[in-house]
């Protein structure tokens, strides 16, 4: 018997575990809706449950840490309220919810990386109470996980403030930081907040290469340095890095792995170079082949089946076709430093501003225009559609009225392979 059989066996037999999952799929079956798989439903074998779960999580890692299981970090850590939260949205009456949503607090950062996803967007900032009150907001929603992103968050001296709010109001909160700015003092400081995990910058742990990735030969010594402070202080920590061509074909990234390991990285997150912001008009020799993307995949399967630290959260392997697809504007929003609130980081469509219109209007313009689950990241299919309205407005994000056009002319997909599975339908 192997150690993910074991884990599986563990959490099965968790009431705390199973009993959301499984009174939310009695509720919604009684209203004749189908959101979860019905192996949870009540007379649900424990049998059938642990067969469901080995094949849905085969090429991924649950471990635990601070008393909890994470699977990564594209879902709360569970048992705990972020978790039960999930499942109370689908009860909710709303078509969808956003599971996680990040916030890019500033646009003011360090660094000036060429892949920089709000690269291109005006300048602004918005006081602690404008985030307050959007925070307020994102818990009605049900947001079980609240990310703060920038620019550099840390260089916000509320950062602590937001974070704690965040936290009371039942969600997990991220740090995604290029490590500026971070201190014995700050992670304290975010400790006390409730924050549950720190995400740190690096492309590479090579000095010249990093550098030439970040703009600074200053990157990696920070990196390093935060990394290092994030485990010692308790934080579930990863390690963001985009995978370019030349670090995919010299595999790179295997590198970055296993000096991930070593610090006692948790997490090693990456994504693939994405055509908004910064490189917005990239070519597509800049861009990721699906035979690069293969190569990832692979990558983060076979190294979450060796059972080892850091786990590998690859973005094209979850947002896969074969599993949960893109969820920007149905399952994840993003809100930028001016208070656009757009699908997702890499997806500069906005439809509204959280600042001038309630977040649940906003919400229902964008989820009714973005349609379903995609199987395909939206950006990544409709660059060129994107870079053509770009060439003809030169702004970013695009004002609701293109981004509606937008997601017209990009038309539906069919669904992801979970979401035709428990709802039956392919579209």
């Amino acid at each position: 018997m192997n150690f993910q059989l074991l884990k599986l066996l563990r959490i099965i037999a968790n009431r705390r575990i199973t009993g959301p999952p499984s009174k939310a799929v009695r509720e919604l079956r009684q209203r004749g809706i189908n959101r979860l798989p019905e192996v949870f439903a009540k007379g649900g074998s424990r049998l059938k449950r642990l067969g469901f779960l080995r094949e849905w999580l085969a090429g991924e890692m649950p471990t635990r840490h601070n008393g909890k299981w994470v699977l990564n970090s594209f879902l709360p850590p569970f048992p705990g309220r972020a978790y039960e939260r999930m499942f109370e949205n689908l009860l909710s009456g709303r078509r969808l919810s956003p599971v996680s949503a990040y916030l890019a607090l500033t646009a003011r950062c360090p660094f000036a990386c060429p892949h920089c996803s709000i690269g291109g967007r005006p300048a602004g900032e918005l006081s602690a109470a404008a985030w307050l009150k959007i925070i307020s907001q994102l818990h009605k929603l049900g947001s079980s996980i609240i990310g703060f992103t920038g620019g550099e968050p840390l260089w916000r001296d509320d950062l602590p403030e937001l974070v704690e709010a965040a936290v009371d109001g039942g969600a997990e909160v991220i740090v995604f930081s290029s490590g500026a700015g971070f201190t014995p003092e700050s992670a304290h400081a975010l400790k006390k907040a409730g924050l549950w995990a720190f995400c740190v910058s690096a492309d590479s742990f090579d000095a010249e290469r990093n550098s030439r990735s970040r703009n600074s030969s200053e990157a990696l010594p920070v990196a390093l340095q935060a990394l290092e402070l994030s485990v010692k202080t308790g934080f579930y920590t990863m390690i963001g890095s985009v995978a370019r061509r030349s670090c995919v074909e010299s595999r790179e990234y295997e590198q970055v792995y296993k000096a991930a390991r070593k610090i006692g990285v948790h997490e090693f997150r990456l994504v693939e170079p994405m055509p908004c912001g910064r490189l917005i008009d990239a070519s597509d020799d800049e861009l990721l082949t699906p035979e690069h993307l293969a190569v990832l995949r692979k990558f983060h399967t076979e190294v979450n089946r060796r059972g080892k630290l850091p786990k590998i959260c690859a973005f094209n392997q979850i947002e896969s076709p074969e599993y949960f697809g893109c969820g920007g504007g149905t399952q994840h929003l993003f809100i930028d430093h001016n208070a656009e609130v757009c699908p997702c980081d890499f997806t500069p469509l906005s439809f509204g501003r959280a600042t001038e219109q309630p977040l649940t209007e906003i919400w229902r313009r964008m989820n009714a225009a973005m349609g379903n689950p995609r199987r395909n990241c939206f950006v990544q299919k409709n660059r060129r559609l994107i870079r053509k309205y770009y060439r003809e407005t030169a702004n970013l994000p695009f004002p609701p009225e293109i981004s509606e056009t937008i997601c017209r002319e990009a038309g539906t997909e069919p669904f992801p392979d979970y979401f035709a599975m428990v709802t039956g339908r392919k579209q």
